[in-house]
């Protein structure tokens, strides 16, 4: 079994990944699982290095754990440094030889918008020879983390619009990407995993009132594909559209007012 350490295990993406790594294999399990959670109490920032399972027992790290969001970065930097970059540290420097996937964000593509995106592009400069850091786009499914648009769309609360364009990719889409550098283990380096289309906000939700004082958030995302497609030969497959057309009823809720 291939003995793998994964942080946020508990978390939107991360309890996705658990279930499915746990899931694999016909006649036994292909990996044996360790988790490290906040939820669990247990924190990555807290850990000595020598609690800290030994690099000689761990095969690869999956590196999920982190504080997301814009708007509260900008109100609480610190808490968003010690998370993302000094935990990130911790990790890279607790397994230096083990294989290391980070999930960063699309954000780090303009880093100087707010404080979660200069520690998730500060994270990318931590040195380690044998790491990839996933830029990952807008992740989402039918109970998308707690916040984000899609939670709050099913939960009957967005109250406004924005003039963004995004690049969603649904949450089995991600997972799969993750196998795919699992079983591509000479992959390293920085990239995108999106699926390299966007929609506008404005379009999902017409009829909803317009903000348009964002400074601190991107106005276009968009993936760039290539490195994926050419080094693990994974593309997205499930589109936005499609996902909106299933729950079309919901679009109806805010559009028909």
């Amino acid at each position: 079994m291939k003995k793998v350490l994964l942080t946020g295990h508990m978390g939107f993406i991360g309890s996705g990944l658990w279930k499915r790594l746990a899931t694999k294999g016909t006649y036994e399990p292909e990996y044996q699982l360790t988790g490290i959670d906040l939820k669990h109490s247990s924190d990555i920032l807290h850990y000595q290095y020598n609690r800290f399972l030994p690099e000689e027992d761990i095969d690869l790290v999956i590196h999920l754990a982190a504080k997301a969001g814009v708007r509260e970065s900008v109100e609480n930097p610190k808490a968003y440094w010690e998370t993302n970059v000094e935990g990130t540290r911790k990790i890279l420097e607790a397994y230096p030889n083990t294989r290391v996937l980070v999930a960063s964000s699309s954000s780090a593509h303009e880093p100087y918008l707010n404080p979660y995106a200069a520690t998730k592009y500060i994270t990318e400069t931590i040195p380690h020879s044998n790491c990839c850091f996933m830029r990952f786009h807008t992740v989402y499914n039918d109970s998308a983390r707690t916040g984000m648009f899609f939670d709050k769309l099913f939960k009957g609360e967005v109250e406004y619009i924005t003039e963004h364009e995004r690049d969603f990719i649904h949450l089995e889409d991600m997972l799969d990407a993750i196998e795919a550098l699992i079983d591509n283990p000479q992959v390293k380096g920085t990239f995108d995993i999106g699926t390299g289309r966007t929609i506008k906000m404005n379009d999902i939700l017409p009829n909803l009132p317009i903000k348009t004082d964002t400074p601190r958030e991107r106005q276009r995302t968009c993936a760039d594909t290539s490195f994926m497609k050419e080094n693990c030969g994974w593309e997205a497959k499930i589109k936005i559209e499609d996902f909106l057309e299933e729950h079309s009823e919901v679009l109806r809720h805010y559009n028909n007012g």
